[in-house]
């Protein structure tokens, strides 16, 4: 994260308070709306910036979205003051009572009426550099107020004390992408939707997409609000119906433990599509993030000239 002349004075809104409460229901729920937390002014820098940073899908699993960038702001100022800021430090040690590694951040778009965003999934790109136990997080902000009783456009999620998603990190990933590497190896022709089906069928076959429906939660968000989860809440995107907006932009920033150790045949299992389809994908993060199996993300060579920004003690 390099460092320039810093353009935000206050990251987090002074009100912004975390309660007991509050921790229970993440600890317990896997996700935490947190109300008035990132101040006016940070939201409104990354409303003006955002616009140029954004571009078509890569490949046909991010196609349901307008735009879509990874890895994105990461020289940028104000995020690096972001993480560096002493409330906000505080407010993220507090919640997950771990020590955190700022990963990357990404932005979607999605259009009025036509966009369809993700469907269930779980944060198999985001969190694919790490083992399926290790901790991480994200906290995403939607760029337009969110109204789920009017114009929608924001995520749903569900509970994991009602369904986790850790059995998608521990059994079904691992599987479908030795089922798809022991097949490539056979000489059998696959195509991209296997693939997508794969990765998002289990959560999306009718018995499990109706119970992942009733549990679902969908809130309402303000400019400034934003939604804290780790990454076993199984979540997808909601569209924007009709209504004020033509389209909706939000931000995610993923989060790891930094004692997190590096996985690199989960990290490698990603390269399936660039390797077998010769797609650009969305990001090598996972690649460059380790350079060997078990190392600590805190060791990560690609943080090595950050780390003091990234980590959050």
């Amino acid at each position: 994260m390099a460092s320039t002349t810093n353009p935000v004075q206050t990251f987090i809104d002074p009100s912004f308070s975390v309660s007991e409460e509050d921790l229970k229901h993440f600890q317990e729920k896997g996700f935490l709306l947190l109300k008035s937390f990132f101040s006016k002014d940070l939201i409104r820098y990354i409303i003006d910036k955002i616009e140029s940073e954004l571009s078509s899908p890569t490949d046909k699993y991010q196609s349901g979205f307008n735009r879509v960038r990874y890895d994105l702001f990461e020289y940028d100022a104000a995020i690096k003051g972001l993480m560096e800021d002493r409330a906000f430090r505080d407010q993220i040690k507090k919640l997950t009572e771990r020590q955190m590694i700022f990963t990357h951040a990404l932005a979607f778009e999605l259009n009025k009426g036509v966009s369809k965003g993700f469907p269930w999934h779980i944060g198999t790109q985001s969190f694919g550099f790490q083992r399926a136990e290790d901790f991480g997080c994200t906290i995403w902000t939607p760029l337009i107020p969110i109204d789920p009783k009017a114009q929608r456009g924001g995520m749903a999620y569900v509970p994991k004390n009602k369904v986790s998603g850790d059995f998608m990190y521990t059994h079904v990933d691992p599987a479908s992408f030795a089922c798809l590497e022991e097949r490539i190896q056979n000489h059998e022709e696959i195509f991209i939707e296997e693939f997508m089906l794969l990765r998002d069928g289990p959560l999306n076959d009718p018995g499990m997409k109706k119970l992942l429906d009733y549990y679902a939660v969908e809130d309402t968000f303000e400019l400034g609000d934003a939604i804290l989860f780790d990454k076993y809440v199984i979540h997808r995107s909601v569209m924007l119906e009709d209504g004020p907006f033509d389209s909706r932009l939000s931000i995610a920033m993923r989060f790891a433990d930094a004692d997190s150790h590096y996985d690199l045949k989960r990290a490698l299992d990603l390269e399936i599509p660039r390797k077998y389809w010769n797609y650009a994908g969305p990001t090598k993060f996972h690649l460059n993030v380790g350079n060997e199996d078990g190392q600590l993300l805190r060791n990560s060579p690609l943080f090595a000239d950050s780390l003091q920004s990234r980590l959050l003690v």
